[in-house]
């Protein structure tokens, strides 16, 4: 084997055990910061009541202590959202780079595995052609020749001459083949061990990413429920302080009304933005960009952020008349198992289709979905932007076959949904 070879199998080797130490120690981070507690969340015990509110505006000492109450209640519930919404940010930064670290690792083991073929197919073409080349030498340089030498005189000393001279070079030949054979298949049998190592460390990869990924789920779903905790008692919360500092007399139907007014005027203007379903194939699959053409396609690339030369594992798709909060589509029916932040992915969905089968969109504006949600085939899921690593607005989508990136487009091709 070349020194070049050995040299480029080196660097492959060492690239893979630089990604699984830097997952590794990003496992270790996140175990060690886990368990890190956040603000003391508030239990439906510890909201005021109407009746209290009415019954503190009979004292001024009550009064004021209902107000600070109430005042401490609004900050922790802030800041439980902020605290909630920074470790979903960061478990989302975690995940992603540990998925990219995999699905890059994935495609040089593959490549691995596909050079290691063609070096023993090489190897096995080469050891064939010697085996010929020694069976004719050993034909031409049998019997006769011997014969001649023995008995043949100054009658055949030419052709003697010519017989070995170019028995000679047939010699030369076969050991050249041999050579090659050999170092082919030496190069064959490096490879295959450098392939089984990036096989097995796949698997630590993997077993991180799907960590993280439960992590940054845990932790998105800590968000969500610090954001919705927020959502139900901030506005009650700030009609009772209003109450308290202004001496305003005001009951609880009164601010059911307008709860009632608001949630009313939310359900009209969410059924008049609904989109239409694009279409579906035959096969319960539809194009999550409808209508949109590709920017770039899957395979190794120089990402245009951060410069480096990692698999894009998926397609990124545009619409020539502007991207920006278009709607993104559910490409089958299934159960949302990520909605969040995900690092250079941005706002990221990620459904569970079943059989091993799932997809992502990333670079979301705004997500319309949650962790947990059934979808159905068609049903708008997200807006398109440029959140993450992104260099302008476009759908990033992907599926993943067990967890791996293959490439969307033979794939959805195969379900009946063709990209541009």
């Amino acid at each position: 084997m070349s020194s070049t070879r050995h040299v480029r199998i080196r660097t492959r080797s060492r690239r893979i055990r630089d990604r699984i130490a830097t997952v590794v120690a990003t496992v270790a981070l996140v175990a060690a910061t886990a368990f890190v507690a956040g603000p003391a969340p508030a239990y439906a015990d510890d909201y005021p009541t109407w009746d209290d509110v009415k019954n503190a505006q009979a004292n001024e000492t009550a009064k004021n202590d209902e107000v600070t109450r109430i005042q401490g209640l609004i900050s922790s519930m802030n800041a439980e959202v902020v605290a909630a919404q920074d470790l979903a940010f960061q478990r989302g930064e975690e995940y992603h780079a540990a998925q990219e670290q995999y699905d890059t690792a994935n495609f040089v083991a593959g490549q691995l595995d596909a050079q290691a073929a063609e070096a023993s197919t090489k190897a096995d073409a080469s050891n064939r052609q010697a085996g010929q080349l020694a069976a004719q030498l050993s034909r031409s340089g049998g019997n006769d020749l011997t014969l001649n030498l023995l008995v043949g005189g100054e009658r055949v000393s030419t052709d003697l001459l010519y017989q070995l001279s170019a028995m000679s070079k047939l010699a030369e030949k076969t050991s050249q083949i041999y050579a090659k054979a050999e170092q082919d298949s030496n190069t064959a049998t490096a490879l295959t061990a450098q392939a089984t190592i990036a096989r097995d460390e796949l698997k630590t990869l993997a077993d991180a990413a799907q960590a993280l990924r439960d992590e940054a789920v845990a932790a998105q779903q800590q968000a969500e429920a610090a954001l919705q905790e927020q959502q139900d008692h901030q506005v009650e919360l700030s009609a009772q302080l209003q109450v308290l500092q202004e001496n305003r007399v005001a009951t609880e139907a009164d601010y059911q009304k307008g709860v009632d007014a608001r949630a009313e005027a939310a359900r009209a203007a969410a059924a008049a933005g609904l989109s239409t379903l694009p279409y579906i194939a035959a096969s319960g699959w539809a194009s999550p960009f409808p209508g949109a053409y590709s920017s770039d396609e899957y395979g190794m690339r120089v990402n245009p952020v951060s410069g480096a030369y990692l698999l894009h594992s998926g397609i990124d798709l545009v619409y020539s008349g502007g991207t920006c909060g278009a709607t993104v589509y559910a490409a089958a029916e299934g159960i949302v198992n990520f909605a969040g932040w995900n690092g250079g992915y941005g706002n990221f969905i990620q459904i569970n289709h079943g059989g091993g089968i799932a997809t992502a969109y990333g670079h979301n504006s705004r997500l319309l979905v949650a962790n947990g949600d059934y979808v159905q085939v068609g049903q708008p899921i997200s807006l398109a932007g440029t959140t993450g690593n992104s260099t302008g607005c476009h759908l990033h989508f992907e599926v993943r076959q067990n967890g791996t990136a293959v490439n969307p487009r033979p794939f959805m091709a195969d379900q009946g949904v063709d990209f541009g």
